[in-house]
């Protein structure tokens, strides 16, 4: 049986799924495919994916919906930005800006603000580098330092201390947190930084979450690393 028969037939058992486990999926195919041992049926469901027939959104999770995978490319700005900061450190730097958020939210913020990852124990020396730069920047700024100084703030560079096993890509020499780590970096900061700017958490998770391929599972395993699985986990509950 050719993979697109299968693909049809798999839709109509899940019609009514916009995710389905793997464990279900392997079951339709034994059923179709009785005399297929359980490696064929593995190697199936692999050319299922392969072939663009069905698309894999999480760990044992697929759906036949396609959605382009977000890239999270840097603005020109924010590139000469980490342009200027390496020349100034050579370890690891994770980028992202308000600029990715207004990508995938639609546009509501309209403050330019760049957030800097890097290895905690270097943070006092880049922010003493930092000081002579144009734009204002903050180390880890507390409640009150963030009410005062940094709201208003048009643009701004805050330094973060680094999470280890943060999901990033690479573009080019720049480095970004994936949009799983956008997505959970966006909920942690979005009290005291984000929402104050303009930012609907429920909105960016809603329009992620419909636009693009988001892999729930990395996403919440970066969730767990920042002790907030169930609370984002909860929050997807009101999207789905």
């Amino acid at each position: 049986m050719k993979n697109p028969v299968i693909a049809e037939k798999l839709k109509e058992c899940f019609s009514n799924q916009s995710e389905i486990d793997s464990k279900d999926i392997k079951e339709v195919l034994q059923g179709l495919l009785p005399e297929a041992s359980t490696a064929t049926i593995s190697w199936r469901l692999n050319q299922l994916k392969k072939d663009k027939l069905l698309y894999q959104i999480g760990r044992g999770l697929y759906t036949f919906d396609y959605k382009p995978e977000f890239s999270p490319e840097l603005s020109l700005k924010s590139k000469r930005l980490y342009n200027r900061v390496k020349a100034l450190y050579n370890g690891e730097i994770v980028m992202w800006d308000t600029l990715l958020l207004n990508e995938i939210a639609g546009g509501d913020i309209s403050k330019y603000w760049v957030f800097l990852a890097l290895n905690k124990d270097e943070l006092d020396a880049l922010f003493g580098e930092m000081l002579s730069f144009s734009k204002k920047v903050y180390i880890q700024p507390d409640k009150e330092t963030t009410a005062r100084y940094l709201i208003p703030q048009d643009e701004a560079i805050i330094l973060t201390a680094l999470i280890s096993e943060t999901p990033t890509e690479r573009s080019g020499d720049y480095l970004s947190p994936s949009i799983e780590g956008i997505l959970v970096n966006a909920w942690f900061e979005h009290e005291q930084y984000l929402q104050p700017i303009g930012l609907d958490i429920h909105k960016l998770y809603e329009q992620a979450f419909a636009k693009y391929n988001v892999n729930k599972s990395k996403l919440l395993r970066y969730a767990a690393r920042r002790d907030k699985r169930k609370e984002i986990n909860e929050l997807l509950k009101t999207i789905e």
